[in-house]
């Protein structure tokens, strides 16, 4: 019987993230013929650095864990990765990617699955300049959400397309001080068409769409994934119509599989908890588990090489293996939505390995802020 140890964070903006990222995993493995024993620890909002440490060390040392899977960001999980090579067991690290890591290249035996926030934030903005050839942008987020690479991965999308960014709105995170204001004012004193990149998540989400909804529903509404699925998950697209949405996600509304057929009955029967993209993710993350396991035996240079040539059907789609920087990298989607009706495209796994290669090119050295949570465990 394997041994899976998992840190998982806290979160006071959205409490559930660890439940439903837990249930998830354990949903994919309730169809198995044996499930594991599995060893959680809280690691708190995932910004102590020698917290991680020492459950990561107690895991491996006191539970002899086959493999960890930490819910953590960068930098601060970046502490725990030489446990890997001196145990020779793998770590799967899980977030939102929504930062960049100190270093493109994981050490032997670190693997990261992700939501791919900051690339499907570059995908988003390159798609809605191109194909409807509006070139003026505005940044609108607040002191939050904008501290993490969302917003320079709309920048490098608009920029590639040959978009520019006219103003810059960031507002207050906090509900009781958020003023929308002075972006109201600029849109007021200019009558061109905008692509708004938007970043917001949580209570404040939903007064930004009110604010903007009441006075420019003509403007386009580039959205973060993570704002695109709580607008969905909070039954907010009344604050947005009829203004039109554009986003990336590594989740599709509109689509089922068998495996996200699964995970919802489970979700539903068994855990009495709704579907979530952390279900999703924590339902992918048992799929990488078992290929990292059976893959154990074998140096990592080997492991990486079949991981490669293995295409894995997960909850959200296909999963394939970037051995340059030991990311699995998901199907992604383009997703448009307007008065007629929410519209997505599948975005296929070579452009999405294209785009994900041209993020790390642009940022060879990959820049760094003094948020150090993962992003939403606020």
């Amino acid at each position: 019987m394997k041994n899976i140890g998992i840190l998982l964070p806290k979160s006071s903006t959205h409490p559930e993230i660890g439940y439903d990222f837990f249930f998830g995993l354990k949903g994919y493995y309730a169809g198995k013929d044996q499930t594991p024993a599995f060893h959680t620890a809280n690691i708190g909002f995932g910004i102590d650095e020698d917290l991680l440490f020492s459950e990561a060390e107690r895991l491996f040392l006191e539970k002899n864990v086959d493999i960890l899977l930490v819910f953590a960001e960068h930098p601060k999980v970046d502490k725990i990765f030489p446990l890997a090579t001196l145990f020779k067991k793998p770590i799967l690290v899980v977030n939102p990617g929504a930062k960049y890591p100190w270093k493109w290249k994981t050490p032997d035996y670190v693997a990261i699955l992700s939501l791919q926030e900051m690339l499907s934030a570059k995908i988003a903005a390159k798609l809605a300049v191109s194909q409807l050839g509006i070139k003026n942008g505005i940044n609108a987020t607040n002191f939050y959400d904008g501290g993490y690479g969302i917003g320079d991965s709309f920048y490098q999308g608009q920029e590639t397309s040959g978009g520019q960014i006219k103003y810059n709105f960031v507002g207050k995170h906090l509900p009781a001080e958020f003023d929308p204001r002075p972006l109201l004012e600029y849109l007021d004193s200019n009558s061109e068409p905008h692509l708004i990149f938007s970043i917001f998540t949580g209570p404040v989400l939903e007064l930004f769409l009110q604010a903007i909804q009441t006075h420019h529903r003509a403007q386009v509404l580039v959205c973060s994934q993570m704002m695109l699925h709580e607008i969905g998950k909070k039954n907010l697209r009344e604050k947005t119509s009829p203004m039109r949405l554009c986003a990336s996600s590594s989740l599709n509304p509109n689509s089922e599989n068998e495996a996200s057929t699964a995970l919802g009955k489970y979700l539903q029967e068994v855990a009495k908890r709704e579907i979530g993209i952390f279900s999703y993710l924590g339902w992918d993350a048992g799929l990488v588990i078992d290929e990292l396991i059976a893959k154990q035996d074998l140096d990592w240079t080997l492991q990486k090489a079949q991981l490669k040539s293995n295409m894995l059907n997960g909850s959200r789609g296909e999963l394939v293996f970037h051995p340059e920087t030991s990311h699995f990298l998901p199907q992604l989607y383009r997703i448009h939505a307007s008065d007629k009706g929410l519209e997505t495209d599948a975005i296929e796994l070579p452009i999405v390995v294209s785009e994900w290669e041209e993020l790390i090119a642009n940022r060879t050295n990959p820049p760094q802020v003094g948020w150090f949570n993962t992003y939403l465990c606020s």
